[in-house]
């Protein structure tokens, strides 16, 4: 097993390709949820104030101290959700993205830019929907030769067969950088 570091290692330019982090102020204090996205493990870890506080596998909760509690979960893609619960009150707070990362860029982008911002996130919608209902009936016949079982495909061509594969995995991507998240859309696409 490997083990965690004791401090919160820091945040590089290519570091959002793969890797984010998350932040919140809780009294006086900066929590930090950090993720390596190809950690297979899906291991989740907690800084306060830059020093390890805890870990564990997503989903994941996270004591902070006796009132508050941090739950995060991975998606397919990115991260489904990381909040602060408060136990006493019952309520939660949602983490920001930290700057640099790419779910603080993509957030940016969304501000600078709501026209294009609407039209990509609707293009990301269409292009996952059309990959779910073109690609799935594939990957199960790829399954289904094992059981002698045969779903009805739609005959596309190659070319936009690989397109509407590509296409579903940045749109995706892009879902997973506003972290958006439908269990039935972003966890049934491959």
């Amino acid at each position: 097993m490997v083990k965690d570091p004791e401090h919160l290692p820091p945040y590089k330019k290519w570091d959002w390709l793969w890797r984010s982090t998350f932040e919140l102020e809780y009294q006086g204090t900066l929590l930090v949820a950090d993720v390596d996205y190809f950690d297979f493990s899906e291991r989740i870890r907690l800084y306060r104030d830059g020093d390890f506080v805890a870990a564990g596998s997503s989903p994941v909760r996270l004591p902070v101290d006796c009132q508050a509690t941090v739950e995060a979960a991975l998606s397919l893609y990115g991260m489904r959700y990381v909040r602060l619960v408060r136990s006493s009150a019952g309520t939660s707070e949602t983490f920001r993205p930290s700057p640099g990362t790419g779910e603080d860029r993509r957030a940016r982008f969304a501000a600078n830019y709501p026209g294009p911002d609407r039209i990509i996130s609707m293009c990301s919608w269409i292009v996952l929907m059309l990959a779910l209902l073109t690609q799935v009936p594939e990957i199960l016949n790829v399954v289904g030769r094992i059981f002698d079982v045969y779903v009805p495909t739609f005959q596309l061509p190659n070319w936009l067969n690989i397109t509407l594969q590509i296409g579903g995995v940045l749109a995706g991507l892009d879902r997973a950088l506003r972290m958006k998240f439908n269990r039935w859309i972003d966890e049934t696409h491959l």
